[in-house]
């Protein structure tokens, strides 16, 4: 297993402060989640900056495809045209970095979904389909993240991806486990158990259950040492990326000190 920091916390930062946090803790952190959006999407100047990091510091990269007002499973077709075009131009921009994971959001239920029971499942895993193929066709791990509980996300339970995972042309489909959304289910341990096959891919912040609060890990509910011991008994080798949003090197600090004890 192999820990790294998500930059999901400088997404209000500018491209300056991102490049100057990662020189910073270039000693301390060698794998970084890039987040195609906001202030720090990443464009050809970021690209070709960040190819220069993979050499001189060689840093690895996951990327986050971009979330925001992007729904792949909206019933209007103009917005779900325009996600699926965001999140391919992503899975572009991680082939050319040699990033070999892309994370993406499942798309959620609209105000239309009483009138259209079951529609925005069925437009969520066609749109899913096409991306899948794209990362095919690129060389690109597609995942998908769990998201927290509530009454809008299409994929937030275990039951709901044991379910969708049991769809046709998912094989190469990815999971990124979202340790912080599956506590907000209670189902953390579950989650690694009976998907251990599907996760690729892991976010780490911490929570007390009630919401999706991205605390340093350690200051919530989860129960740390026990989750890392269930991943590795599950056989997960990947990034374990930490997405708190406050102070994320102390977490990666933690993490640290966490996977040592394993040894």
């Amino acid at each position: 297993m192999k820990p790294g920091l998500s930059l999901l916390y400088l997404a209000g930062s500018t491209p300056r402060q991102m490049f100057s946090i990662m020189e910073r803790f270039s000693q301390e952190c060698g794998i970084w989640e890039l987040i195609d959006d906001g202030n720090i999407r990443l464009d050809r100047k970021m690209l070709e900056r960040l190819s220069g990091y993979a050499l001189s510091y060689g840093f690895k990269y996951s990327i986050h495809a971009p979330f925001t007002d992007l729904n792949i499973a909206s019933l209007n077709s103009t917005i779900r045209k325009l996600s699926l075009k965001a999140i391919g131009e992503t899975l572009k921009k991680a082939y050319k970095l040699n990033a070999k994971t892309v994370v993406i959001h499942p798309g959620f239920k609209g105000p239309l979904e009483y009138f259209y029971p079951r529609k925005a499942l069925e437009t969520n895993l066609k749109s899913i389909r096409i991306l899948l193929n794209q990362a095919e066709n690129l060389g690109v791990r597609l995942t998908v993240e769990n998201m927290p509980k509530g009454g809008w996300p299409l994929l937030s339970t275990l039951e709901e991806f044991e379910k969708f995972f049991q769809e046709k042309g998912l094989r190469s489909l990815g999971l990124a486990l979202d340790v912080g959304h599956a506590q907000t289910v209670g189902q953390v341990k579950a989650f690694i158990k009976r998907l251990n096959r599907k996760i690729s891919h892991v976010h780490l912040h911490d929570n007390f259950g009630s919401e999706d609060s991205h605390l340093e890990i350690g200051d919530g509910s989860v129960n740390w040492a026990s989750t890392i011991k269930a991943l590795k008994k599950a056989g997960f080798s990947g990034y374990l990326i930490i997405e708190s949003i406050r102070n994320p090197p102390e977490s990666l600090k933690r993490l640290k000190g966490l996977l040592k004890g394993l040894n």
